[in-house]
């Protein structure tokens, strides 16, 4: 019986060290940035990962401000469905960026309308994988519209 248990065991191990083998990724939110124009806003956003491992099934959920509708998502994406009254108003948008590399980046851009003056002005952005991730405080972002 302890002749099976070893190689398991060995095979917990870092190659010539006694260190455990730690499965993780880092993802995180490196830039959100909210571009205001007449017409629109742009949105672009960086995701980062590290820490050793690749971040597998990564995705992000972008959260819109109240009263925006969806002009232009990036490839991967899709817009939650609106209400039936308005269904051009969206509340968020998710996007699969699939594997991300360690220290490797994705971006995704968005395009929507300007919110009503009387609306609340936010945007948030929130990246998460199916890799345990050391440090998940790092995985929201939120910006108010300029």
């Amino acid at each position: 019986m302890a002749f099976l248990l070893l190689p398991l065991a060995a095979g917990l191990l870092h190659a010539g060290s006694r260190q455990p083998l730690k499965w993780q990724a880092d993802i995180q939110i490196r830039t959100l940035e909210i571009t205001r124009s007449r017409t629109g806003m742009s949105v672009r956003v960086v995701v980062y990962t590290e820490n050793d491992d690749e971040a597998r099934d990564a995705r992000i959920l972008i959260l819109l401000p109240v009263s925006v509708s969806i002009e232009k998502m990036g490839p991967g994406c899709t817009a939650a469905a609106g209400p039936s009254m308005m269904p051009s108003l969206r509340a968020t948008v998710a996007c699969d960026l699939g594997a991300i590399a360690d220290r490797a980046v994705r971006e995704v851009h968005l395009l929507t309308s300007l919110p009503p003056d009387e609306s609340p002005r936010r945007f948030g952005v929130f990246a998460y994988s199916s890799t345990p991730d050391p440090k998940p405080g790092n995985n929201y972002a939120e910006r108010i519209i300029p």
